[in-house]
C-alpha cells in the first residue's frame, strides 16, 4: 500500500483526481486519465514518466491495462467532457 500512496500523490501534485465512479484518476485539462490497476501495475518511474509527457493528441489518452473498447472511449470521453 506504501508504494501506491507514492504513486497517488505523483498524480495528484500533477493535478489529476480520482473519480470513484470510473475508478481512474483524471486531469481534464492535459485529456489523459489513468487506471487503478494501470497505476497498481506500472513502477513508480514509468508512471511519473507518462504523467510528465506531453499528450500530443487533441483527444483523450487513456492508460489501461487491458485494452478499451471504441464504444468504451467514446461513452468515456462523452461523460469527461
Amino acid at each position: 500500500m506504501p508504494r501506491l500512496n507514492t504513486k497517488v500523490h505523483l498524480l495528484e501534485d500533477a493535478g489529476y483526481a480520482y473519480n470513484f465512479d470510473r475508478m481512474m484518476f483524471i486531469n481534464r485539462a492535459v485529456k489523459k486519465a489513468f487506471s487503478i490497476e494501470f497505476i497498481d501495475d506500472k513502477p513508480e518511474t514509468e508512471l511519473a514518466s507518462l504523467i510528465q509527457k506531453p499528450n500530443e493528441e487533441a483527444d483523450w489518452r487513456f492508460y489501461t491495462d487491458l485494452p478499451m473498447s471504441e464504444g468504451s472511449k467514446k461513452e468515456l470521453k462523452r461523460v469527461l467532457q
